[in-house]
């Protein structure tokens, strides 16, 4: 079974319909409910994903939306550890750091992104959701 952290970006797609990045990113995202993927979010990117979202929908609908992807989702814990190990990274964006260390500390083994850039150093590989829908398929 794969472990694959969906960053922000990616669930943000989905939830939000964003018309350039939906149908690549629910692709990829559904392919946690298949048996051969776990899917998780890192913690802090569901507060960050709420927030988002209730300025769009509504604190009730946000919520609501929150829980469905939930059922599908684990959450990679956001430790103590995860924040400081990010703090002495090499990645320059400090919110990406705790996306890659939190996933580090779970285990993960990809993160699905649409900013494969920021994710350079990280020390799990991130790849496009069209990479990974590629590389599930492919296996």
């Amino acid at each position: 079974m794969r472990r694959v952290l969906f960053d922000s970006d990616v669930l943000l797609d989905v939830l939000t319909q964003r018309q350039l990045f939906v149908v690549a990113s629910a692709q990829a995202l559904n392919m946690a409910t298949q048996p051969q993927v776990q899917g998780y979010v890192a913690g802090h990117a569901v507060t960050n994903i709420f927030y988002i979202l209730r300025r769009q929908v509504g604190s009730v609908s946000a919520r609501e939306l929150l829980s469905r992807l939930l059922q599908h989702l684990q959450i990679a814990d956001v430790t103590d550890e995860v924040i400081r190990s990010a703090l002495d990274s090499a990645m320059t964006d400090f919110e990406d750091a705790v996306t890659s260390e939190a996933a580090n500390a779970a285990d993960i083994e990809i993160i699905v992104t649409r900013n494969t850039p920021d994710f350079a150093v990280s020390v799990i590989p991130a790849v496009l959701p069209a990479e990974f829908l590629a590389m599930v398929r492919g296996s």
